[in-house]
């Protein structure tokens, strides 16, 4: 096998030091890495060598990093960014989080937390590279014998399936097929990510050619092992026979890696539970659809109090055993409904669906004093603070985040361990 190129690298910092330092880190998993002091520098390295991945500090002179990044993405939409930024960088950080870009770093920069994130980019980018050439190649195999292959006419009706997919389907001959099952998509699972028709079972090549290429996914259960199987299915209409050719490849392996890219992208390391990423799109569909229906939406965010002495006094080992029960114990008292994310260190953030205001304070009560009482295993209580808001008509993710964010400063700020609600 090719041993696969490590990806490039554009760094942009405007700390001299810390530029120095993480250059020397990142070349350890790079090519090839380029530096720039501002967000003007590293637009100009970026249009001369169109690294892999740039990751970028935030807040810089001349051009901050959103700014680069917006120019950047306009030139390459595809183009994979990461950030680095502070706590203190919420204004740039609302925005780099609209921007939808594929990673953000708290300095100080956790180093293992960076490789991390460059080594599964770079999965990711291979990934894409490799899933390409697969489709390049597909035509190149169609006519195989032992390829999964079924010819329809003009009109979409079956007149022949190969042997190698009616020994998939667990029948011997296409008629004995057709007479169980009106349409092969009748054996297609509704499964994320891959296609089922919509109504007319016959018409489902109609319907297929309609989704991008790429896209044409379909999970068919495999008979013998009673597990589900990945297909691509590939068309080819362009026949004298004007008889349409229909190709099942498949990449089982490829969907499940793919599945699990985005398990661990949208996932919570510590806790397992949605992280920042995965949070923000789920806001977004949780505004829209309280919008369209009408409906009440509330969001709390949580910081457990004073949690730098926990790890102070006892260690990280500790601290983090701390936030998986902290995870377990609010998991246990919400509904199935709400949908609690890690926001980061020791803060967290709940969405509660038809709730309103009210129901919401009743519920933040609730939970602080059920951790208020709970023995996490160190010698002292823990508390925490709790912003409450609901979502107006008006509201964007940004206006409602930044409204929640103030109400848990003011929590934190009159004492801790305590409800604060603003909802203007």
């Amino acid at each position: 096998m090719m041993k696969q190129k490590l990806p490039t690298i554009l760094f942009v910092e405007d700390e001299p030091e810390v530029r120095f330092e993480l250059k020397r880190f990142l070349q350890r998993y790079s090519r090839d890495v380029m530096t720039a002091g501002n967000g003007e520098e590293g637009l100009a390295l970026f249009q001369l060598h169109t690294p892999d991945i740039v990751i970028s500090d935030i807040k810089m002179p001349k051009m901050n990093g959103i700014d680069m990044a917006k120019k950047i993405k306009e030139l390459s939409p595809e183009q994979t960014i990461i950030f680095t930024t502070a706590h203190s960088d919420n204004n740039y950080f609302l925005e780099a989080i609209e921007m939808q870009v594929e990673g953000y770093i708290l300095k100080p920069v956790d180093l293992g937390l960076l490789k991390k994130k460059i080594h599964d980019i770079h999965r990711n980018i291979e990934f894409e590279k490799q899933k390409r050439l697969y489709e390049s190649i597909l035509n190149d195999v169609a006519q195989m014998q032992n390829t999964m292959l079924a010819v329809y006419n003009k009109n979409g009706l079956p007149v022949f399936y190969n042997k190698k997919l009616l020994t998939f389907l667990g029948y011997a001959s296409l008629e004995e097929f057709l007479n169980r099952y009106e349409s092969l998509s009748k054996r297609f699972e509704k499964k994320e990510g891959c296609f089922s028709p919509d109504n007319n079972e016959i018409q489902w090549i109609k319907e297929i050619k309609g989704i991008a290429e790429d896209k044409r996914i379909v999970s068919i259960q495999d008979t013998k092992l009673s597990e589900s199987k990945f297909f691509l299915v590939s068309l080819s209409d362009k026949t004298e026979s004007q008889n349409i050719i229909v190709t099942f490849s498949e990449v089982t392996s490829i969907v499940k890696e793919k599945r699990q890219y985005k398990h661990e992208a949208y996932t919570d390391e510590l806790t397992q539970i949605n992280n920042r990423t995965k949070f923000n799109i789920l806001l977004d569909k949780a505004i829209d659809k309280s919008k369209k229906d009408q409906s009440n939406l509330s969001i709390m965010l949580l910081d457990i109090d004073n949690f730098k002495q926990v790890n102070d006094r006892h260690g990280h080992t500790v601290g983090d055993n701390v936030l998986k029960l902290f995870t377990t114990l609010v998991l246990k008292h919400i509904r199935t409904t709400d949908s609690l994310s890690r926001w980061g260190g020791e803060e967290f953030i709940l969405l509660l669906s038809g709730t309103t205001l009210e129901n919401a304070k009743i519920t933040a009560e609730h939970l602080r004093l059920i951790i208020e009482k709970y023995d996490f295993g160190i010698d002292k209580k823990l508390t925490c603070s709790f912003g409450v808001t609901e979502v107006h008509s008006e509201d964007t993710s940004k206006s409602l985040f930044e409204r929640v964010d103030r109400a848990l400063y003011k929590a934190k700020d009159s004492g801790r361990n305590r409800v604060v609600i603003i909802n203007e």
